[in-house]
């Protein structure tokens, strides 16, 4: 026999043994753990709508409810959360076969959209006891139960009495808006006892929890789908609170309870941003007060409210007013299409990396629209003391070379040359980094003394003739005193912090309503409530000497920052809220201050006791 005889060539298909999960329930619930707690609500509700989508029309409801006819047939067990669509259907065998594999879906699968996997995942570990499928295709009904084998610990799709994995569905239990063709899913937790219309710990506004979550994860939703979402399903059917609510999205609301929008062009992508009115609809649907997010396929991404909302607003430059303004990044897809969600749904990414929002924050500053600057000047309008800056400014003068700790740093293209170890770890008062020379010339090996630090290829670091340019002085940082009382501080803003410090705009927003500003305050006005109109006095002298602590410590930190032993994670520190409140906290000497200033302005207390 010939070798040509002996091997018959092989197909195509027959080169690769394809690879499988081993330990399916391991992978399941690992992946399950980067999803976002509520993450669920997102996935199933996407499932129904590339249901609907693929209809002719393209039209059709979806809602989020409660499975009424099972809550007839077993009320001991409690609510449980449905959603139901009118999209095209499944059969039975169809069921089994998308549900019980992982990443696998009858729509279209691509990285842009549905990845096929993101219900089960998100879904199936807080429902252990099943997600029951219900569905009629062509006027059939159709189910099947996919549940955590609880004998033998994993997932899949459960076999029925009839020895099939799913079972045809009369009529009786379709429910409303499903007609000829729709599906119902319904979660049963992880005990036969869970009320799954509960509200999780994650779930804000409990009597409206889904309704929230929705609204504030989409933007906007297809515009021929209508979604509604249970509210006060405890209350008796009749009552009108227990109600079916619109959701709409974020856009909508924003639209409503905005007085000024826009779009302004990045580099990567439209930052769309709106101005919120005075008085908005603070329901809890909606994400109600200034924040900041992404923006992608018509869904919101990697949103900040709160103290990190405030955090990137004021990097974008929105210093005051950020609890009015609201704004949504929405990038820009490169060529190669490398921009994509992660795989749980929870952050964007672009060609594998982090959303560029440091870029973002220095495009939007650079270029802030004149809207959001009017608000701010609005509200920033008395928010500083001119009179205590400059006073602050004239006795900085008198000390300002002891923030000179360098005379030249390096610079690829500088005109000086220092020598190699230019580094200032002592030395007297107003010494340099190191020693200038005109001349681009000169030898100098590198300097070794004192043992080696770091690695061994440290030793060839290169520092030999450093060119340098001289470091001249720095602007001090401008002080913004805000407050609650006069709107240019929100309650969750440096709360019982001093102080923070915005490099971006070099400016100081000091906390009028810090108890150490507060109690000083109160201190010198008892001991001059003598004097009329003492308080505003007292209160701008007090302001004054602490503004001045706070300079102080930005401009060393500045300072330190030029010596070139600092990383810039180090610096950021020595301004940070801890630090610029530990600054203020020594008050002895503040307090010897006061008592001066106000002695001069308000007269000395000498038959008064000062303790």
């Amino acid at each position: 026999m010939s070798n040509s005889a002996q091997h018959t060539p092989l197909k195509a298909t027959d080169l690769t043994l394809e690879m499988k999960v081993a330990n399916m329930t391991f992978m399941l619930e690992r992946l399950s753990q980067d999803c976002a707690p509520l993450q669920f609500i997102r996935e199933l509700t996407e499932n129904a709508i590339d249901s609907i989508m693929a209809q002719s029309n393209q039209s059709g409801e979806i809602r989020w409810d409660v499975d009424w006819k099972r809550y007839e047939l077993e009320p001991k067990e409690g609510f449980k959360l449905a959603i139901i669509d009118t999209g095209i259907g499944m059969t039975g065998p169809e069921m089994v076969t998308y549900i019980n594999q992982l990443s696998s879906s009858m729509h279209k699968q691509s990285k842009h959209g549905n990845f096929g996997m993101g219900a089960k995942i998100a879904a199936a570990p807080r429902n252990t006891v099943g997600l029951v499928y219900v569905s009629w295709k062509d006027g059939h009904g159709s189910m099947i139960h996919l549940w955590k084998d609880p004998d033998t610990e994993t997932y899949g799709v459960r076999r029925h009495q009839n020895g099939e994995f799913w079972l045809p569905i009369a009529d009786d239990i379709k429910p409303e808006p499903i007609k000829r063709h729709g599906t119902m899913v319904v979660l049963l937790g992880n005990k036969a006892s869970d009320n799954t219309m509960d509200a999780p710990p994650e779930g804000l506004i409990p009597s409206r929890w889904v309704v929230r979550y929705l609204n504030s994860r989409y933007f906007r939703f297809p515009q021929n789908i209508a979604v509604k979402a249970r509210e006060n399903w405890t209350l008796p059917r009749e009552d009108r609170h227990n109600m079916l609510r619109k959701v709409v999205g974020q856009e909508a609301w924003l639209k409503a309870n905005s007085s000024a929008s826009g779009l302004l062009a990045l580099k990567t992508g439209t930052a769309h941003w709106w101005i919120l009115k005075d008085s908005v609809d603070d329901s809890g649907t909606h994400f109600s007060g200034g924040h900041i997010g992404a923006l992608f396929d018509d869904e919101l991404y990697e949103i900040a409210v709160a103290r990190a909302g405030v955090s990137r607003l004021q990097s974008f430059g929105v210093i005051f007013g950020y609890n009015q303004v609201v704004i949504y990044v929405e990038p820009s897809q490169n060529q190669n299409g490398g921009l994509t969600s992660n795989t749980a749904r929870t952050s964007l990414l672009v060609d594998g990396q982090p959303l560029p929002w440091t870029e973002w924050a220095a495009e939007f500053r650079e270029r802030m629209p004149e809207p959001i600057a009017k608000l701010m000047d609005q509200v920033a309008a008395g928010s500083s003391n001119t009179e205590n800056a400059a006073a602050i400014r004239e006795r900085l003068k008198q000390i300002r070379e002891l923030f000179k700790f360098s005379r030249y740093r390096p610079m690829p293209e500088g005109k000086h040359k220092i020598k190699d170890d230019f580094s200032n770890t002592g030395g007297s008062v107003g010494d340099s980094v190191g020693t200038a020379s005109q001349s681009d010339g000169g030898g100098g090996g590198r300097k070794r003394n004192g043992g080696r630090a770091g690695d061994i290829y440290a030793l060839f670091a290169d520092v030999g003739n450093t060119p340098a340019d001289e470091v001249g002085g720095f602007t001090d940082p401008q002080v913004r005193w805000v407050s609650v009382r006069d709107k240019t501080r929100t309650t969750d803003f440096l709360e019982d912090r001093a102080a923070k410090y915005l490099p971006q705009d070099n400016t100081i927003q000091a906390n009028a309503d810090f108890r150490v500003f507060t109690d000083m305050i109160a201190r010198w006005r008892k001991f001059y409530s003598h004097v009329a109109s003492a308080e505003p006095v007292v209160e701008s002298v007090v302001k004054e000497w602490f503004q001045q602590q706070l300079v102080e410590t930005v401009l060393g930190a500045l300072a330190l920052r030029r010596s070139g032993n600092w990383s810039e994670q180090e610096v950021e520190e020595l301004w940070s809220e801890t630090a610029l409140t530990s600054a203020v906290l020594p008050r002895y000497h503040v307090d010897e201050r006061i008592k001066r200033s106000l002695g001069s302005k308000l007269g000395t207390l000498k038959d008064k006791e000062v303790a």
